[in-house]
C-alpha cells in the first residue's frame, strides 16, 4: 500500500514539473516603465489608496511613461438582514476604469473586486475592518493593472 502511494505521489510530482507551469507575477519585478496619473475621479478614499500605491512606480529615468486617467466607484450593498431588519452582511464592491494614454498605445482597463463582509456589533471596529478590506481590494486592482501594463510590448 505504501509503495502504491509513493508511486502515485512521484507520478503526480513528475507531471507537475513537466507541465510548463510558470508563476503569473514572474516578470512583474523587472518593471521598466513609469506611471503618472493625469486625472482621477470617483471615491476619494479609494483614489487616495490608488495614488499611494502607484507612487512607487513613478520615475523620471525610464523611457516608457504611462499616463493614466482613473475613475473609481465604491459600493456597500446590504445582502442579508436579520429578523429586526438590521443588516447582517454587506457586499463591498470596488470598480475602477483606467484609461491608458501613451505615445504608442491607448487602452482601457476595467477592474471590479468584491468582498462579502459580516456586520459587527462594534461599529468602530466594523469601519476599521471595512478600510482594511478596501485597501486589500485596491491592492488586487493595482497588481492586475501592473500585470496588464507589463504585458504591453514596445517595438
Amino acid at each position: 500500500m505504501k509503495k502504491l502511494n509513493l508511486i502515485s505521489f512521484l507520478s503526480i510530482f513528475i507531471l507537475f514539473i513537466s507541465c510548463g507551469y510558470t508563476p503569473l507575477y514572474k516578470g512583474v519585478k523587472n518593471i521598466n516603465f513609469s506611471i503618472s496619473i493625469s486625472e482621477i475621479n470617483g471615491d476619494r478614499a479609494i483614489n487616495n489608496l490608488i495614488k499611494s500605491k502607484l507612487i512607487n512606480f513613478r520615475s523620471n529615468d525610464l523611457k516608457i511613461n504611462y499616463n493614466l486617467n482613473i475613475k473609481t466607484e465604491y459600493f456597500k450593498n446590504i445582502i442579508a438582514k436579520d429578523t429586526t431588519g438590521a443588516a447582517t452582511e454587506y457586499k463591498l464592491i470596488v470598480k475602477s476604469t483606467i484609461k491608458l494614454n501613451s505615445l504608442i498605445d491607448k487602452k482601457e482597463f476595467n477592474f471590479q473586486e468584491s468582498f462579502n463582509m459580516k456586520a459587527m456589533n462594534d461599529k468602530l471596529e466594523e469601519q476599521d475592518y471595512e478600510k482594511n478590506i478596501k485597501s486589500n481590494l485596491v491592492n488586487i486592482i493595482i497588481r492586475k493593472l501592473i500585470l496588464q501594463l507589463s504585458r504591453i510590448r514596445w517595438f
